[in-house]
């Protein structure tokens, strides 16, 4: 499969370029014009084509690039593509806010890892997989799938495939809507439990600033943390002491506005994701 990945000196270009280099199924065209970039695929023992010939006659192309200006890359890429091309793209934000032009003679997919899950990490047998928190190709995770438009057959089985291989070892690929994947990136994941992870740490911060030693702050919070979300998400028989649920119950109401879940409705999703596109 003649594969063009377009920002593949990026983060996210070096580490599915790098995980498809090694695979005979795949022929990478790598289009990346930073010169930073270049050097770093350089290193790599990687090599670029400018777009023109790197697009031409490729099956699926892939957009690694930022959110922020996927928008501008599309307009420029969508009209030069041939008939019956396959696009994939990382992130669901473009494709939910309308950000990238529509050709019925081409595909359009998406997807996203999931990130190692918290338990799942304990299983890993080797330490750096242990440690390998975003997934950079050592422990083990699931992604996401969707078919934005398009073939939803063995075309898109390839493309689905092809994710897979990009962010191995995976687990599984759950398939799923656009919409769906924007409720839970940006909605769930960066909207909610960033938020809420980014409140624990000013709490943290917070403490310590009234006296508590930072190291035993630190180790007490992290204890609790792994505790409370192994009961409240019922990776352990066990339960919350009366104290423990008395304050998590009094916590809501001091913590959340009473109407939180909003965050889930369709026109607060839009409004981010327009956002995270570049607005308007």
């Amino acid at each position: 499969m003649q594969v063009a990945i377009l920002g593949a000196g990026g983060n996210m270009g070096r580490r599915i370029s790098g995980a498809l280099q090694g695979d005979d199924s795949y022929k990478l065209r790598l289009i990346e014009p930073g010169e930073r970039g270049r050097g770093l695929l350089a290193e790599m023992g990687l090599s670029v084509v400018d777009p023109e010939p790197g697009l031409e006659g490729a099956e699926v192309v892939i957009f690694a690039v930022p959110d922020f200006i996927v928008r501008d890359v599309a307009a420029d890429i969508v009209p030069k593509l041939d008939r019956g091309t396959s696009m994939l793209f990382l992130d669901p934000a473009a494709i939910a806010a309308d950000r990238i032009p529509h050709r019925s003679d081409i595909n359009c997919y998406v997807t996203h890892p999931t990130h190692p899950p918290l338990y799942s990490l304990l299983s890993e047998t080797e330490p750096e997989a242990r440690a390998d928190y975003w997934g950079g190709g050592l422990a083990r995770q699931a992604i996401v799938f969707a078919v934005a438009w398009g073939d939803a057959g063995p075309i898109s089985d390839q493309v689905e495939k092809l994710a897979m291989t990009m962010f191995a070892p995976v687990t599984r690929s759950h398939r799923i809507t656009v919409d769906q994947m924007a409720m839970l990136e940006p909605a769930l994941s960066e909207t909610l439990t960033n938020g809420c992870i980014a409140i624990i740490r000013e709490g943290l911060s917070r403490v310590v600033e009234a006296g508590i030693p930072e190291e035993a702050a630190r180790d007490f919070l992290m204890g609790h943390f792994q505790i409370g979300t192994a009961i409240i998400f019922e990776q352990l028989n066990w339960k919350l002491s009366a104290g423990a649920q008395m304050a998590l119950d009094k916590a809501r109401s001091a913590l959340f506005k009473d109407d939180w879940f909003k965050i889930f409705e369709r026109e607060s999703i839009m409004q981010s994701v327009r956002e995270i596109t570049g607005g308007d």
